[in-house]
């Protein structure tokens, strides 16, 4: 396991391909190109399942009589929405003076100003006429006093929203019932009534639309049992100075793809055949060890037995040989 930073892959990214030395500090337009870079890596090695070193598991609850469910969190910006604004003093939970209250703002959205004095992880706890307030406190007053505050948009499951779904059960009386979640769009079609009530779901198609993806699922629950959904993990954009833990062989990794990635941005050469083998050699781990192993392959009975009868009784009287 290693501790690294954004800065400290970019440092050791930029002197595998020679353009920092070691203890050279790094133009601050550079800092920010590496990281652009960086994060774009880490965004496109989410979608490789041989990327992945680990699953998520979320546990939700099902709504009696839903078939359909949003899953995500995006932000107002992201939906093509505008910020609010409001007035909030530090020590307070309170934003007042707000005028223009979204409609689709909801108690457990969260809350992300301009003048970063919201804490991290702020959520919505109740909507009044003119005011908000949050579960936390305002750590310091605006400058100006009003402050322009962006929020989420929570869907019926409340997660960033996954590339894929892997896995998922339902919890019924301490009993666990597997929801199939590898159904094709085509497969979830064929069904012929998909309003068929059952006490949990059984069969689910999952739509990766954007920004939220939509499960659908057969039977539609009439409890509100919990459902465990297991969904592989996002690598999340890394910042210039936060540190952060990297599984074992992850570093090494990051250090030669991302030099590899910045090979054409800072060298006009073409790219040299040892900087592709560093790059390949540190992946290679990750992928087999990440990689799903074969399943093992189950066969119906019927299939591996002989569908003849036994008729030797008339010989031997059903006493067998030897008796």
């Amino acid at each position: 396991m290693a501790t690294a930073s954004g800065l400290s892959i970019i440092k050791s990214a930029l002197r595998g391909i020679q353009s920092y030395q070691s203890g050279e500090t790094i133009a601050q337009f550079d800092q920010s190109d590496c990281l652009e870079a960086l994060n774009f890596m880490l965004d496109s090695w989410s979608l490789n399942k041989n990327y992945i070193y680990g699953s998520n598991v979320n546990i939700f609850t099902w709504v009696p009589g839903q078939a359909s469910y949003k899953i995500g969190n995006p932000t107002n910006a992201q939906l093509g929405e505008p910020n609010f604004t409001g007035t909030l003093s530090s020590g307070s939970p309170t934003i007042s003076s707000v005028t223009n209250i979204p409609s689709d703002l909801a108690v457990g959205s969260t809350l992300i100003d301009v003048a970063n004095v919201i804490p991290s992880g702020t959520t919505v706890l109740s909507i009044g006429a003119t005011t908000i307030t949050m579960s936390a406190n305002a750590t310091a007053t605006p400058s100006t006093g009003t402050d322009s505050i962006g929020y989420t948009v929570p869907g019926d499951f409340v997660m960033n929203r996954p590339n894929r779904i892997t896995g998922g059960f339902t919890r019924f009386s301490q009993l666990d019932y597997t929801l199939d979640v590898y159904a094709t769009q085509d497969e979830y079609n064929s069904i012929l009534y998909k309003a068929q009530p059952g006490p949990w779901p059984t069969v689910g198609w999952f739509n990766p639309q954007y920004p939220y993806g939509v499960l659908n699922v057969y039977q539609t629950p009439n409890n509100s049992a919990q459902f465990y959904m297991f969904s592989d993990t996002i690598l999340s954009n890394v910042a210039l100075t936060d540190t952060f833990q990297l599984p074992m062989g992850y570093a090494l990794a990051l250090k030669w793809n991302l030099a590899l990635q910045l090979w054409p941005e800072y060298v006009s050469q073409e790219i040299p055949p040892m900087l592709t083998k560093h790059a390949a050699d540190a992946l290679a781990p990750i992928k087999a060890l990440n990689a799903q192993p074969a399943m093992m392959a189950h066969y119906d009975n019927m299939l591996t037995s002989s569908p003849r009868g036994d008729y030797g009784f008339i010989l031997h009287g059903g006493y067998g040989r030897g008796s």
